[in-house]
């Protein structure tokens, strides 16, 4: 099922900042973070470029949010070694997306940022 309208207008707005206020214009510095939707999911990116910054040497998965239209709740999950997603324990189900974010940022356990 398709996330409602304003929903994802109000997670597009949060990751677009996110992704801007994480993202260097230097590839030395750091990942190109972006996002793509999913029917009920939004997946987080990271994308680590050559020097010069043309070409793409790897896109690593960080992060995976999901929708639940029943509760109108977001929970965060993270991908194993195996490739397989996991719901976060440390956070729970939320409808505040932002609170997410700032876990993925925090991040103790360093299953999303190494």
């Amino acid at each position: 099922m398709a996330l409602p309208e304003l929903v994802r207008r109000t997670v597009e707005k949060l990751l677009a900042e996110y992704c801007g206020r994480r993202t260097s214009s230097c590839p030395l510095a750091g990942p190109r973070l972006f996002y793509r939707f999913g029917d009920d999911t939004v997946t987080l990116f990271a994308e680590q470029r050559s020097c010069g910054g043309a070409t793409a040497l790897a896109v690593t998965a960080v992060a995976q949010f999901r929708y639940s239209h029943d509760l109108r709740q977001w929970s965060l999950h993270y991908l194993d070694q195996q490739q397989r997603w996991h719901f976060y324990l440390n956070v729970a189900p939320t409808l505040d997306f932002a609170k997410l974010l700032r876990y993925l940022d925090d991040d103790p356990l360093h299953v999303f940022w190494e």
